[in-house]
């Protein structure tokens, strides 16, 4: 399949300082990623500590069909809006995003009729994530602007706030729903935070160009399915689970997963600050160099992650049960299974961004069909074989994805490819 990128045209930014000044970025980045984490976290602590396994089981099953509803109608717009090149006008993004946000909204509501009527956690999810998808095109402003310091600090302070917010609702034992309607209200004032400011930096002043729909649809579609396919790796195995055993192992699946969105965020940290680290050295030094700057964070991240597995394996069921009770232990297979895909998935964003930055977006939605492939791939083996380790399919089933995402990437970005269908 034919991709072609056209030269990048003069943007209406400076380049972001170096050093120091990027470091202190990308910590304060990661840092309100892992912040808003944990705070995401304290939830489902709070709904196993308060309602048990089957609780949380509840919880996931609106939470599985939520997230893929609202990445889906997100279209990717965040992602095109920073790697698309010229100097797109933000606002054309923001009334598409606010459209895609309605019709998410109706749908979720639709979702809940039919399969998980928790009407007070829809209500309180269906705030919070309407809320984040318009943190999320504010912030994007700021990131294509490589105000990185900034964005930092507006994400850590974000972080924070939701966790003090949590903290007094569920002090005054707020109800489920009031609580992830807690972090939709505090991702408002961030959202509005960032629009401030991303309008009134001396970048913003510069006039900028419209997009044209087709070529929006050209760049978003791609963007669009690769990352809603994405979004159903978790839920597969929460739909799987929840139609061949009961909810309390549903419950378990989800407080283990945690590992995994440990290293979401790790892996879209990272992105964050690579995004535009690898357009500009595209633009400077050809795909050659992007490629050969992928291949060492590959192996820096690859090293990094390593003494993780074996921390997990090793102290990973007394975490869990520590955490959240006995019912909620994992075996050491379920533990490898669970690392070896925190592993995966981090290193995926790598190729990911790469893929993005030469606005390869067919090519990421040809790794994220291998991803599906892989993820369904062991659950079918598992209800035609028969077995009892339904939690360690689960985890199966999110390994063998990352595992297919991560290879079928690296078979598609090679040297060659590269030099065919992207001019220097």
């Amino acid at each position: 399949m034919s991709e072609t990128r056209t030269a990048p045209e003069a943007e209406p930014e400076i380049r972001p300082p170096g050093g120091l000044a990027r470091a202190t970025g990308f910590l304060l980045i990661l840092g309100g990623m892992v912040g808003g984490g944990i705070s995401h976290w304290f939830v489902v602590w709070l709904i196993a500590a308060t309602y048990g396994a089957a609780g949380l089981g509840n919880y996931s099953v609106v939470l599985a069909g939520a997230t893929p509803l609202f990445i889906f109608l997100g279209l990717g717009l965040r992602n095109v809006y920073v790697s698309v090149s010229g100097a797109p006008r933000w606002h054309y993004f923001l009334r598409w995003r606010i459209a895609g946000l309605a019709i998410a909204f109706v749908l979720l509501a639709v979702y809940c009729l039919i399969a998980a009527p928790y009407w007070g956690i829809f209500l309180g999810l269906a705030v919070m994530k309407v809320a984040d998808g318009f943190s999320d095109i504010a912030c994007a402003r700021i990131q294509r602007q490589g105000r990185f310091t900034l964005l930092g600090g507006l994400t850590c302070a974000n972080a924070l706030a939701s966790i003090a917010v949590i903290s007094f609702a569920a002090w005054i034992s707020a109800p489920i729903g009031v609580l992830l309607a807690c972090f939709g209200a505090v991702s408002f004032v961030l959202g509005v935070c960032a629009t401030v400011l991303g309008r009134s930096s001396r970048f913003a002043a510069e006039r900028g160009e419209a997009v044209d729909w087709r070529r929006l649809a050209s760049a978003a579609l791609p963007i669009t399915a690769s990352t809603g396919l994405m979004s159903l790796v978790a839920s597969i195995p929460v739909w799987f689970l929840q139609a061949h055993t009961v909810l309390q192992e549903v419950g378990r699946f989800t407080a283990a997963a945690y590992l995994i969105v440990a290293a979401n965020l790790l892996g879209a940290s990272a992105q964050t600050i690579l995004i535009t680290t690898y357009r500009r050295l595209l633009a400077d030094e050809g795909a050659a160099s992007v490629l050969h700057r992928m291949t060492r964070h590959t192996v820096l991240l690859s090293g990094f992650s390593l003494p993780l597995v074996i921390v997990v394996v090793l102290l990973g069921d007394s975490f869990l049960r520590l955490v959240y009770g006995d019912a909620f232990g994992a075996g050491p297979l379920e533990l490898l299974a669970f690392g070896v895909t925190a592993t995966a998935c981090s290193l995926g964003y790598l190729n990911s961004t790469v893929m993005l930055v030469l606005n390869w977006y067919r090519s990421q939605l040809v790794a994220t069909v291998a991803t599906l492939v892989g993820a369904v791939i062991p659950l079918l083996l598992a209800a035609l074989i028969g077995t009892t380790e339904w939690v360690l399919a689960g985890i199966l089933s999110m390994t063998c994805a990352y595992l297919a995402r991560f290879f079928t990437a690296r078979l598609l970005l090679t040297r060659r490819r590269v030099a065919l269908h992207v001019p220097h």
